[in-house]
């Protein structure tokens, strides 16, 4: 039975259908690497630190992709005395920014604002290396008391995905 049917065959629901092809291996996950943080990390500082979470992954090609996932836990950025927590989330490769987020918390009473939640970040990259690369997360304090993730010591997770080309 042909895959295509014309418009003046129709399609039946009964219809039964069978891939011939080959699939060429596009998109597989060849490696998995992670790193954890288990402990709380917390700074005030207004320049990027590192947080101690970071993974190390070799591609085994310079064409395929690192596919990074992050889960900060229970992310927290806050100000005791104000209105406004802010904080800046990197991923960094060697020692290149590849994706930034902003974390907020806001009090319009003026009281002083907290924000703990989870915190999620994912980016596909590309290095176009065979060499070991290392992943690591990095904060910065934009405004207000502090700014900390795997808070509580609810552990922080680094995942590294090595991706054939898709």
């Amino acid at each position: 039975m042909p895959l295509v049917k014309t418009q003046a065959e129709g399609i039946n629901l009964a219809d039964t259908f069978a891939f011939t092809g080959t699939v060429s291996g596009v998109g597989k996950v060849l490696q998995v690497k992670q790193g954890s943080l288990t402990s709380e990390y917390s700074t005030a500082s207004s320049s990027f630190q590192d947080t101690g979470l970071s993974v190390d992954i070799t591609p085994s090609s310079s064409s395929n992709h690192v596919l990074v996932l992050v889960s900060l836990g229970s992310a927290f950025v806050g100000d005791s005395s104000g209105y406004d927590g802010q904080g800046f989330f990197q991923i960094v490769r060697g020692s290149s920014s590849i994706y930034v987020t902003k974390y907020r918390s806001y009090d319009y009473g003026g009281t002083g604002t907290f924000l703990i939640a989870p915190l999620f970040m994912s980016y596909r990259d590309s290095p176009s290396s065979t060499s070991a690369l290392t992943y690591k997360i990095q904060t910065r304090l934009i405004a207000g008391d502090t700014i900390r993730l795997a808070e509580s010591d609810f552990p922080a997770y680094i995942q590294c995905m090595e991706i054939s080309p898709w």
